[in-house]
């Protein structure tokens, strides 16, 4: 989309788009952004909640108004509102239930993060089948070698990237990687996917493989890599989710 502003910015129509991932849009530097802290796929915050919503179109559009620039991002103050869900949705369904992450070594929770996935690949195939597709794979490597991956960086401070990766590339995509597969395997529940905020309440309040996200925050800001300090600053957890630190 930042492409196709610049394109008709060029013709003389002014734009302003929404951003869901601030990193990028500072690479492409769209003549005018609205950086929201909102999940991915809603852009607009929370569905039913009409006055939040208008919020932040009425902000996205007043961008059109500025006059410094040329480049023009500004970021959106508020979280969206809870969503109202019903008494069927209102919480993850699993076929598994994960007892609270008790206090470990992070090779202890890596083990955790690997028989979390065992018990729930079942779950993942049959959403991989009904769908014909998964998002997972951006890591160049298998969700459970993701798993270890990241584990062995929470372990030591270090680990190996795929060939082709740097390191903070490799931890950002294998967290994505880790994140989408419990998701997507927990979608395929009986009676359909819960809302947003059940599924990012289950993954980063009960899963082992949360915690070992959230585990690895302080070791990324230790890092003497400053793409890594980076991810652990601003792409490893969501800002909804930052309390939990």
């Amino acid at each position: 989309m930042g492409a196709v502003a610049h394109y008709l910015e060029a013709r003389g129509v002014p734009t302003t788009s929404i951003s869901l991932v601030r990193e990028n849009t500072v690479l492409i530097r769209p003549p005018r952004a609205l950086w929201v802290p909102f999940p991915l796929g809603r852009p607009f915050g929370a569905p039913h909640a009409p006055d939040f919503q208008r919020r932040v179109l009425r902000a996205a559009l007043a961008l059109v108004e500025r006059e410094d620039g040329p480049v023009v991002l500004a970021d959106f103050p508020d979280d969206a509102p809870a969503e109202t869900v019903g008494e069927d949705d209102g919480a993850a369904i699993c076929p598994v239930s994960f007892p609270p992450a008790p206090e470990t070594t992070a090779s202890g929770q890596g083990r955790r993060v690997l028989e979390e996935m065992r018990l729930l690949g079942p779950w993942y195939d049959l959403a991989h089948q009904r769908n014909g597709r998964t998002s997972v794979g951006v890591a160049g490597m298998d969700p459970t070698a993701a798993a270890r991956f990241l584990d062995d960086l929470a372990t030591t401070g270090t680990a190996t990237p795929p060939p082709g990766r740097d390191l903070a590339a490799a931890i950002y995509f294998a967290a994505q990687d880790l994140r989408d597969w419990h998701l997507e395997a927990v979608a395929a529940r009986p009676g359909g996917p819960p809302s947003a905020r059940a599924l990012a309440e289950w993954f980063w309040g009960e899963t082992a493989a949360g915690a070992l996200l959230l585990a690895l925050h302080p070791v990324c800001l230790a890092s003497p890599d400053a793409r890594v300090r980076h991810v652990g600053t601003s792409q490893l957890i969501p800002r909804a989710e930052r309390h939990r630190l």
